[in-house]
């Protein structure tokens, strides 16, 4: 089975061509997410999406402070891709303080999705307003990116159909397994929030997403989480 990582920043590498190509060579499926609609544009034009590289139109929560939602180009480009994110809720440190934009934009982005389209959701301490708003939109098809929220909270979320992606820093957390394990196989997933993540206490590669799915074998005690991610994902797009 090929490997798949459902969220991963290509952009905020220096040598991003060579593990383009890497990802390429391997045929390791992977979702690249890109923090604002300008950054998905220029990401498309220097790079053609393959078989086995997509990129993700997204408005990073963590950008609210440093540039605002570009609405118009954010239209021109939603109808024509498959896959949303990084999007989502942020209510940690001054990002507390630009909570109503948050939601308006997230909102916005949701109410603009449709049932076809994947979104790779960002919710750090907003997970209960960010399950209000998938709700009210009526989202089909969502990927809860790092989920550190409340059990509860979580089980809402996995009611309304949607699934989790795991990285190796959550891994490596007492807080991060007890998610982890609380996340029914069918609907868990692997991403490695390249480079934000780090494995064996160096900084994440593409070239490492093996040792985060055998990291995940361990933690759950199971040897076919290749079979597993690939039928949830399989899944997810149908």
């Amino acid at each position: 089975m090929n490997l798949i990582d459902t969220h991963f920043h290509l952009d905020f590498y220096r040598d991003h061509k060579n593990w383009y190509e890497y990802i390429n060579q391997h045929q390791q499926y992977t979702l690249c997410v890109t923090n604002t609609p300008g950054i998905y544009y220029s990401c498309k034009r220097m790079y053609p999406e393959t078989k086995y590289l997509k990129f993700a139109l997204g408005y990073n929560p963590q950008n609210i402070v440093s540039e605002n939602f570009d609405k118009r180009l954010f239209n021109h480009l939603v109808g024509g891709v498959k896959y949303i994110g990084e999007v989502g809720l942020d209510f940690t440190g001054k990002l507390k303080d630009k909570q109503k934009e948050q939601i308006q934009c997230f909102d916005y982005i949701c109410a603009s999705a449709s049932n076809n389209q994947v979104l790779s959701v960002h919710s750090k301490k907003a997970e209960e307003t960010v399950l209000t708003i998938l709700k009210k939109n009526k989202v089909k098809k969502a990927i809860l990116h790092w989920y550190s929220g409340d059990l509860q909270t979580l089980n809402e979320l996995l009611d309304c159909g949607y699934y989790f992606s795991v990285n190796s820093n959550m891994l490596n957390s007492q807080h991060g397994q007890t998610i982890i394990r609380s996340i029914p196989l069918e609907k868990i997933l692997v991403e490695s929030d390249g480079p934000f993540t780090k494995v064996n206490s160096n900084k994440y590669n593409p070239s490492k997403l093996q040792d985060v799915y055998a990291q995940l074998e361990q933690v759950l005690n199971n040897s076919i989480i290749n079979e597993i991610i690939w039928d949830n994902f399989s899944t997810l797009l149908k």
